[in-house]
Order: structure tokens, then C-alpha cells, then sequence
């Protein structure tokens, strides 16, 4: 029996193993990750700049810019896609390189109008902005002879950009700065901000389930603040260790809904949560989950007390447990720990 369990244990990891090495592949060409983190917290890579290919492009007002050659041809595409359905979208500000930010910070800081609390506020410290990838596009509008560029004007325009976020996904995009989210990422919302991640299954996710690119990668730094985020990433990552470190090999499907989440501050007034010994960091959560038994599986075993087999349905519904989604606060790496604490 042993044996047996031990020779599951090796399967699952060498399927985990290869499915992380399919994804990767898939990212990772032309020498670098087009799942590049660059955000306030998280710096460009030092070989970036040498490895990253960029081609000559155009902006609105004709002139020259540089963007990675990838994301352009898949810009391109979005842009016909976009003009048969009466939209003209056009570059604006593309590639920049730690350089020119560089450069940008210091002419800023210089003004005296503005100066370095401004520009700490409204300009991203040089090795720190995404457009130092070439793969962050910020677009304008055009109607008619006329250019909309100002960002008011563009906020303002729901309908238009409505139509262009459903696009972006089917060419390799997703909306990078969300509304309400600037907690998570560090900037307001930008519906013009568009960043090429190189899949369009991952750019799919990230559209369909409404969340940014940290919470994608699990590297937002705010989940305490961000119930949003908290739900999703507490769900991500049952789904991720659940068949695995829970049940092995005895289920076939399992879903969850995150019914409630717990603070650190919450832990002073509930003995249950409390006993979990929540840091700062942390999020405690109440779950209800289900799960779908293999043939043949014991489903005597498998109903945990508070568990009910819904014979038509084949799943095993309604079971209810808390647990912890500890966050390390250094690295923003999140961790799921007592998972199965009775309620």
C-alpha cells in the first residue's frame, strides 16, 4: 500500500512538474518571459534590455517609437480586428528604456512646479515601469479627424473601450491597470494601458475572472486590503494542491467558494480564527467545497461529517472547513496552510 501511494506521490509530481514546463515554454521565447512581473515592487531584469527584440513602429502623431516585435504584430491584428468594427485605435506611448526614464525622473524632479513628490507619485522610478519591457502599449483613439489622447477623455468613453477590452484577449492582451485595484497595482485605472503576455489562454483567464497581473502570478502585495484578490488567490490555490495533498488520487473534480475571510484584526474577537495564529499578512477564510468521487472510490470515507452525496448529481456537497492563506510579506509568495480545520 505503501508502495502504491509512494508511486502516486511521484505521477502527480512529474505531471505537475511537465504542466509548469508546457507553460513556461510557452512564455518563455526570443530569450525572455513575456510573463515579466515589472511593477513598483518588482524591478526589470538586468538582461532584459540586451535580450528583448523590438522593430521600428509609428505612433499617432508619426513619430518614431519601438515596441517588442511580437506584441506589435499582435497589436496590428487587434487594430484591424477593432477598425471592421468601426474603432481606430493608434500607438501612443510604447518602449522606453531605463535610459530615457531615467532621464524623464530627473527633468520632472527638476521642475519647480512639480518636483520630487510629484514625481514619485505620478512617474515610475527608472527600472521600475513596465514600459521598459516594450511589451506595455498605451493606445489613443481616433474619430474621425480627430485624436483623443487625454486621459479624462478617454476614461470618459466607457462604451469604446468597453468594446476594445473584449477584444484583447483573442490577440494576446489584457487590461493591465484595473478600476479599483490600484491597491494591487500600484497605479489608477488605465483602460488604454495594455500589456502583451504571450498566451491567449493566460490572457483569457485573466479577462474572463476580472483580475490583474499580480493576482495572476500570486504577487499582489495587498491581499489583506483586497478581498477580491484574497478569493481569488485562497480558490487558485485550492484548486491547484487540493487532489493532490488531500484526497490523492481518490477524486475526479472538486470546486470552492469562499464564503468568508478573516484578518489578523478579526482573530482578537473569534477563538476559532484566533487559534489559527493569523501574522499580519495572513487571511483566514471559511469554505464551502465539493467534491466529485472517482468510480469506484469510498464515499463513505470520503463524506466528511458535515458532507452530502447527491446521488443524481454524483458529488459530494456542501462540506465546510477554514484554513489559512499565509503570505510572506517580503516576497509576496502566498502559502495555504491548515486547510481542513473544523468548523
Amino acid at each position: 500500500m505503501k508502495k502504491r501511494y509512494l508511486l502516486i506521490t511521484i505521477i502527480l509530481l512529474l505531471v505537475s512538474v511537465f504542466a509548469t514546463a508546457c507553460t513556461k515554454s510557452k512564455t518563455n521565447r526570443n530569450g525572455y518571459d513575456y510573463l515579466v512581473l515589472v511593477n513598483k515592487y518588482s524591478q526589470l531584469p538586468d538582461d532584459w534590455e540586451k535580450n528583448v527584440k523590438l522593430v521600428n513602429a509609428k505612433n499617432a502623431w508619426d513619430e518614431d517609437i519601438k515596441v517588442e516585435k511580437e506584441a506589435y504584430e499582435q497589436y496590428k491584428k487587434l487594430a484591424k480586428d477593432l477598425k471592421s468594427e468601426g474603432i481606430t485605435i493608434e500607438l501612443d506611448s510604447v518602449y522606453r528604456s531605463v535610459k530615457e526614464q531615467q532621464k524623464l525622473w530627473d527633468e520632472w524632479s527638476a521642475d519647480p512646479e512639480k518636483g520630487l513628490e510629484y514625481v514619485k507619485k505620478y512617474v515610475a522610478v527608472p527600472g521600475y515601469s513596465e514600459h521598459h519591457t516594450g511589451l506595455a502599449i498605451d493606445i489613443c483613439l481616433r474619430k474621425g479627424k480627430k485624436l483623443v489622447y487625454e486621459n479624462d477623455d478617454m476614461i470618459a468613453d466607457k462604451k469604446t473601450f468597453s468594446k476594445i477590452h473584449k477584444k484583447l484577449a483573442d490577440y494576446g492582451f489584457i487590461l493591465r491597470y484595473l478600476k479599483g485595484r490600484d491597491n494591487v497595482t500600484g497605479y489608477a485605472y488605465e483602460p488604454w494601458h495594455l500589456r502583451y503576455v504571450g498566451d491567449k489562454k493566460i490572457a483569457k483567464e485573466i479577462m474572463d475572472k476580472n483580475i490583474t497581473f499580480e493576482e495572476y502570478l500570486g504577487q499582489e502585495k495587498d491581499l489583506v486590503n483586497n478581498p477580491e484578490a484574497a478569493k481569488y488567490q485562497i480558490e487558485k490555490k485550492l484548486q491547484k494542491e487540493f487532489d493532490k495533498k488531500i484526497y490523492k488520487d481518490e477524486i475526479t473534480n472538486s470546486r470552492f467558494n469562499v464564503k468568508k475571510i478573516y484578518t489578523y484584526k478579526d482573530a482578537k474577537d473569534d477563538s476559532t480564527i484566533k487559534s489559527l495564529k493569523l501574522g499580519k499578512h495572513d487571511i483566514a477564510f471559511d469554505v464551502i467545497y465539493q467534491i466529485q468521487p472517482k468510480e469506484g472510490a469510498n464515499i463513505i470515507d470520503l463524506t466528511i461529517p458535515d458532507g452530502e452525496y447527491d446521488e443524481e448529481l454524483g458529488w459530494i456537497k456542501g462540506i465546510h472547513r477554514v484554513g489559512v492563506l499565509r503570505q510572506n510579506p517580503k516576497n509576496g509568495s502566498l502559502k495555504l496552510e491548515n486547510f481542513g480545520t473544523g468548523w
